[in-house]
C-alpha cells in the first residue's frame, strides 16, 4: 500500500519492468527516456513519480487517476538513453513509455505494431483492433494537445477507432482517451 493520495483508484508500476506487458515491440527502449522525463535530470538516481491520467473508456466513461511510477536499476540503460538520444526523441519515447503503462493498467491491451508513415497514427493495438496516436511535450495544453492529436487519429485511412495518449511532463500530466469515428464512417 501507498501512501499518495487517490482521486479514484492508485496504480504502482514498475517503469523498469513495463516492457514485460508490451512482448511484441522493444518496449525496453522507452523505460529510460520516461525516467528521464518524470526525473527531470540526466542524473540517474533509483526513484518516483506521480503522474495524473485522466482516461476515457470506449464506453465514454472517465475517470482521474493516480499513477506512483517506481524505477530502478536503470543506471547503465538510462546513460546510454542520454548519449544516444537528442531531446525530442526522449520526449517521444517517454510518452510512449506511458502509452505502454495505460495499455496493461486500464484496458489490458498490447501496442502490438508500428504503423506506416502517413497512416496517421502511431502504433497498432491488439489484432489491428483499434490505433494508437501519441505526443508529449514538457509544458503546453494538454487539451489543445489532446485534440489536435484526436483529429489526426480519426483521419486514419481505415476508418479505424482508436486511443490518444499525450502527455505534458513538466506538470506530470497524461491523457488516455479513447476516440471513436463518427457513425458510418468505420470501414
Amino acid at each position: 500500500m501507498n501512501n499518495f493520495n487517490d482521486l479514484h483508484a492508485n496504480h504502482t508500476v514498475n517503469v523498469h519492468e513495463l516492457h514485460q506487458n508490451q512482448p511484441l515491440i522493444g518496449a525496453e527502449d522507452f523505460r529510460s527516456p520516461l525516467v528521464r522525463r518524470l526525473a527531470q535530470t540526466d542524473v540517474y538516481q533509483d526513484g518516483e513519480a506521480i503522474v495524473t491520467n485522466s482516461f476515457r473508456s470506449e464506453d465514454g466513461t472517465m475517470v482521474e487517476r493516480i499513477f506512483c511510477l517506481r524505477w530502478l536499476g536503470l543506471a547503465d540503460d538510462h546513460r546510454k538513453c542520454i548519449n544516444t538520444y537528442q531531446e525530442p526523441v526522449i520526449t517521444e519515447f517517454a510518452t510512449i513509455g506511458l502509452a505502454c503503462i495505460f495499455m496493461n493498467n486500464l484496458i489490458g491491451q498490447e501496442i502490438t505494431e508500428v504503423t506506416m508513415r502517413g497512416q496517421k497514427a502511431d502504433y497498432w493495438i491488439g489484432d489491428r483492433e483499434a490505433m494508437l496516436e501519441i505526443s508529449g511535450q514538457q509544458d503546453g495544453d494538454i487539451d489543445s494537445l489532446c485534440q489536435n492529436k484526436s483529429i489526426q487519429l480519426l483521419e486514419n485511412p481505415f476508418g479505424q477507432n482508436g486511443y490518444v495518449c499525450v502527455a505534458i511532463f513538466n506538470d506530470r500530466q497524461a491523457r488516455f482517451w479513447y476516440y471513436e469515428q463518427p457513425a458510418g464512417v468505420n470501414l
